[in-house]
């Protein structure tokens, strides 16, 4: 009796625990994501399963500056073309306007990002600005 009640206990808490923690890292990335980047490198390689000849990398350097407001509102700057759209982040997908892309790394000085659904699997590099 004594042991299904301990059990009954932690089926109870640990649910709790996992949320609580999922949304630390949620308001943690959003915190982080805060600030202005600039593009370092854009990369990209054709599916394997489309390409016949195998993976093909290319790398683009981008003239690309976003900024991420706290009002969930982005500023884009991409080779002097001004953009502005709402954002969001929801576990480790950012959604830009209606483009989404998923979060490969995000900490105080780096953003990785890639395109989530694209047929070429794009990967997004910035650094934060000073």
């Amino acid at each position: 009796m004594q042991a299904s009640r301990i059990n009954i206990k932690l089926l109870t808490i640990t649910p709790l625990i996992l949320f609580i923690g999922s949304c630390l890292a949620q308001s943690e990335i959003e915190d982080r994501i805060i600030a202005k980047w600039i593009s370092v490198v854009e990369m990209d390689s054709l599916d394997s399963s489309i390409n016949p000849f195998g993976d093909s990398y290319s790398k683009v350097e981008l003239n690309t500056t976003i900024i991420f407001d706290t009002n969930d509102m982005v500023f884009i700057n991409q080779n002097g073309n001004e953009y502005n759209a709402n954002y969001s982040i929801k576990d480790s997908i950012l959604t830009i306007g209606n483009r989404q892309y998923i979060i490969i790394e995000i900490t105080n000085n780096k953003l990785i990002y890639k395109d989530k659904n694209g047929l070429l699997n794009k990967q997004y590099e910035f650094k934060r600005a000073k």
